[in-house]
């Protein structure tokens, strides 16, 4: 493959994360969506991209209970992405985000007890879902 090739598949993935920002997705996710936008940048190039972006802290990786599938989501490129706050269904899986923020005060209090400087936080609670329960 030449590298225009890979320079324009690399730009046309970056604008696709930059489309889906708020979106938590797995790899096969994003090779789907690219598919199904005519795009045809394949699986192992999205696989590429994807470790190559993590580690540049474009993408950051979370994973939603034991076993589960490492979704990404897009980042503003010093490894920050928004606050994150989830109720996770450890029966069906189903995730829920929280849509308020109540953890500014953890926060201040993990800073001062640890003198990390925090940018960011995801929180994660796990329990099971009216249905399942």
């Amino acid at each position: 493959m030449s590298s225009t090739r890979l320079t324009r598949q690399k730009q046309e993935f970056k604008r696709f994360l930059e489309l889906n920002k708020d979106s938590d997705m797995t790899v096969a996710e994003m090779a789907e969506r690219l598919r199904d936008s005519g795009s045809d940048i394949g699986i192992a190039t999205v696989y590429r991209a994807v470790r190559r972006l993590e580690k540049e802290g474009l993408l950051v990786k979370t994973v939603s209970g034991s076993g589960a599938t490492a979704k990404y989501r897009y980042s503003s490129g010093d490894g920050n992405v928004r606050s994150i706050h989830r109720v996770f269904c450890l029966s069906c899986g189903k995730t829920v985000e929280l849509t308020y923020n109540f953890t500014d005060k953890l926060e201040k209090s993990v800073s001062e007890a640890t003198g990390y400087s925090l940018f960011d936080h995801q929180v994660m609670f796990y329990g099971l879902c009216p249905d399942c329960k």
